[in-house]
């Protein structure tokens, strides 16, 4: 069974089976897995029957969950051709040295000029730890996107962004006292988790080659520098708004397509290289004799100075074993019983780094080695609401209250009632990024540079008084208690999913799995509460696969296909028995959901 609870699951097509259970009535059929006819089987002891089907259940997969494409590996070949051409007017020079987001972390060319990126910032589809949300956000709105105005004047939508006055708006991390609750949790757990790995040193234990062995040469270990620690919480992100980003306007709401700049840490780990780590054991150890007959004294072993600042509870020992004769030569991680019967000598080297993303190294052949920013900027889906529409607000609360496999993707299918074909298990609705409120507009200063812009949080202030600053009108003393802050919207964050799914262009296995979204939304206890297409988003291909595996329009294999479920602000968990029977007995949302991907079915036993 997959975490979403449904009995009928199977690993592939081949695993589910039609069977008819009232043998005097042909027209009776019902369709189950094979694993669930197994276990019948077997329970009622027939199993002189049918042996290669319960064999084949018997080797079966077992459901679990897949990974999303890796989104460390996706930033860091997307940053491989980077053309130098303009900074952005997005430095915040107000930053501590300590922040990722000060300016001097970022190298030429970066940063890019929002939305002017010949090549777009990766598609955000991993699944953030709740205690990695950040804490605060500062939104770049340049074009006024914020308060939702239908009357925005839209003259300057096709003005580059490098030359629209800047607007940086402070927002803050709003969610429920459940959710923050879980946050503590978790990151009192992660700290934890660190705590612990930080306990256990890691060896590398370099093999000798053929010839090392032969002249009695022993395998030499040496001791890691302990890894930085992981993040256990995120301060601050930024935010990018474009009219260029718009994907679609409802009753209550607009969404963009935004540019969201974390840190890298979050996706990226640090990397200590083998190759440096050779080099620097060649250093140490005197080089082997060469005449014949003279061997090393076997006695030999560089001292390690002790760490009294640092105790250990295990080792991990990391066996790498040489894939050629040469002294500088590449190693690949091997057993510790290709080492066994070998003396090993543990070496000191003092000048071993965990690689930073300003300081790589050059053996790195497949990414670049030359320095990149503390930060990495991603694509990412931005709802904003009219004023006091209250519908975003409670599908913030409604995605915080969603149960964890509805953002996760797992193999195999489901047969959910009354769809009589298996439905892919992918993840159903969005992945959730945080709910933000606004707090201030954050006052700007421009250096020197005119290309940098200087942001005070501390000297935040009211539009009017911003607007004054560029005029010679005399700002009136009273006027912000006469009139309220102008309305900025909340933001929610999700995964870009793509874009609304058209009927005339799916066949009936795609509206099959349209259907199952609404279906397995139901069995999980809850009501869509608006049943439209415009609600189901498709793309090409599956997270879970690398973008070079998503494209493949010029083979004859059909591209595989992603949905997912949005637009939740009407969203309600089902609250008594009525609800549950009608939708057991086919009507209300099921009814409703078949009917919109025009999917009729008889009725499934």
């Amino acid at each position: 069974v997959a975490h979403n609870g449904i009995l009928s699951w199977g690993a592939t097509l081949y695993d589910f089976y039609s069977i008819e259970p009232m043998p005097d009535n042909p027209y009776a059929i019902t369709y189950l897995s094979g694993s669930r006819i197994a276990a019948a089987v077997r329970k009622i002891g027939e199993l002189e029957h049918a042996k290669d089907e319960l064999e084949w259940a018997d080797n079966e997969d077992d459901p679990h969950e897949i990974p999303v494409a890796n989104t460390g590996v996706l930033m860091e070949t997307n940053e491989q051709e980077k053309p130098n051409y303009g900074i952005s007017s997005v430095l915040m020079f107000d930053r501590p040295l300590s922040s990722p987001f000060h300016p001097s972390y970022y190298p030429p060319p970066w940063p890019f000029i929002p939305f002017a990126n010949p090549y777009p910032p990766v598609l955000l589809q991993e699944r953030i730890p709740v205690h990695l949300s950040p804490k605060t956000l500062d939104v770049h709105d340049p074009y006024s996107l914020l308060p939702v105005d239908p009357d925005r004047d839209t003259d300057n939508d096709e003005t580059p962004w490098i030359n629209m006055r800047p607007r940086v708006y402070l927002y803050k991390l709003s969610l429920e006292s459940s959710t923050l609750k879980a946050i503590e949790e978790s990151r009192k757990a992660a700290e934890e988790s660190e705590k612990k790995k930080k306990r256990v040193l890691d060896v590398y234990r370099f093999l000798p080659t053929e010839e090392e062995r032969a002249r009695g040469e022993p395998a030499y270990e040496v001791a890691l520098p302990t890894k930085p620690s992981a993040p256990t919480c995120v301060e601050e992100a930024h935010l990018y708004l474009s009219p260029a980003g718009k994907l679609g306007k409802g009753n209550h709401s607009m969404v963009y397509k935004a540019e969201w700049e974390l840190p890298r840490e979050l996706f990226a780990e640090p990397k200590l290289c083998h190759t440096c780590v050779q080099e620097a054991l060649m250093i140490q150890v005197p080089p082997a004799a060469e005449d014949e007959g003279e061997t090393k004294d076997t006695k030999y072993e560089m001292p390690v100075p002790p760490d009294t600042d640092e105790e250990f509870d295990a080792e991990r020992i990391i066996v790498l074993k040489p894939q050629s004769n040469s002294r500088q030569k590449q190693t690949t991680p091997s057993s510790t019983s290709d080492s066994e019967g070998l003396p090993v000598f543990r070496v000191y080297c003092p000048n071993l780094r965990w690689q930073t993303p300003s300081t790589r190294c050059s053996h790195f052949t497949f990414h670049t080695n030359r320095p990149v920013p503390r930060t990495s900027v991603f694509q990412v889906a931005a709802k904003l609401s009219i004023q006091h529409d209250t519908h975003i607000a409670r599908e913030a609360q409604n995605y915080q209250a969603f149960p964890d496999h509805f953002f996760q993707h797992w193999n195999g299918y489901n047969l959910i009632r009354p769809i009589h074909n298996p439905v892919p298990v992918h993840a159903l609705v969005p992945q959730f990024y945080g709910y933000y409120v606004p707090v201030e507009e954050v006052a700007l200063s421009t250096p020197s540079n005119e290309n940098a812009m200087n942001v005070d949080k501390g000297k935040a202030t009211t539009e009017a008084a911003t607007e004054a600053k560029h005029t010679d009108k005399v700002p009136d003393e009273n006027a912000s208690e006469r009139r309220p802050p102008p309305y900025l919207s909340p933001i929610l964050l999700l995964e870009h999913c793509g874009q609304p799914v058209h009927l005339s262009s799916h066949s009936e296995d795609d509206r099959e799995e349209c259907a199952s979204l609404f279906l397995r939304f139901n069995q999980a206890g809850w009501l869509h509460e608006s049943i439209a297409l415009r609600n189901v988003l498709i793309q090409p291909g599956l997270p879970t696969q690398w973008p070079i595996e998503r494209d493949i329009s010029d083979s004859d294999v059909e591209t595989q296909k992603s949905f997912r479920l949005i637009d939740f602000g009407r969203s309600r968990k089902i609250s008594n028995a009525g609800e549950w029977e009608a939708l057991r007995l086919g009507k209300g949302e099921t009814e409703e959901a078949l009917q919109l991907v025009k999917i009729l079915h008889g009725a499934f036993l």
